[in-house]
């Protein structure tokens, strides 16, 4: 064998040598870059992922805090509305009560003025006269009327069914006294009369004759 042909094969093993190893630098360093892609990827889509699971938890609390809120409010509201409810209620049974018990009263005060009668209790029947007050027996004035009232009152018989025997001074300024007949039964009575300024003529006591 010559010595070119002995230095051409070296140098082509030198060459074949060079070129594996530039072949396996290329391979290891796609390798290396390979992995370093993949697990960086997968470390920012877990990140990632961490991060919108924080996101909607903190939503969620967020959203929770929200109607707990919302309910603590809206009982705070029913609990006001239902107080002043019950407090309207309440001032409204009050005034039904108040009003009742006047009514009552009034009932009271104007059955017992209706009762009358022989036997009483007896009130002054009301006037419509003003300033100072003058007795008048002319039949057709205001005070005669007024004194037939009180007759009537005290004796228990109506107006159409009364007769007045007799009326007349009773023994002073303020006083009247009347003789009256019942045209139903025949009944008489003697009604004694005091005047009330104000407040008109009240029977002081009936006799039945």
């Amino acid at each position: 064998m010559g010595r070119k042909e002995y230095r051409s094969r070296f140098e082509k093993r030198k060459q074949n040598r060079m070129l594996n190893i530039a072949i396996g630098v290329v391979l290891l360093l796609i390798v290396v870059v390979g992995a370093s892609i993949f697990i960086n990827g997968g470390s920012s889509q877990t990140s990632s992922s961490n991060h919108s699971a924080d996101k909607k938890d903190q939503s969620s609390s967020v959203n929770k805090d929200s109607n707990k809120k919302d309910d603590s409010s809206i009982a705070v509201e029913d609990k006001k509305d239902s107080e002043a409810a019950d407090e309207n209620q309440d001032a409204s049974k009050k005034e039904d009560s108040e009003d009742k018990d006047k009514e009552a009263a009034d009932k009271e005060k104007s059955e017992d003025k209706a009762k009358g009668g022989p036997e009483g209790p007896w009130d002054a029947v009301g006037t419509s006269q003003t300033g100072e007050h003058t007795k008048s027996y002319d039949k057709g004035s205001a005070d005669w009327s007024e004194q037939t009232k009180a007759l009537s009152y005290a004796s228990g018989i109506p107006e159409d069914q009364m007769t007045i025997l007799w009326l007349g001074n009773g023994g002073g300024p303020d006083k009247s006294v009347g003789r009256v007949l019942s045209k139903a039964d025949g009944s008489r009575y003697e009604i004694q009369l005091q005047w009330e300024d104000g407040k008109g003529w009240k029977p002081t006591s009936v006799n039945k004759q």
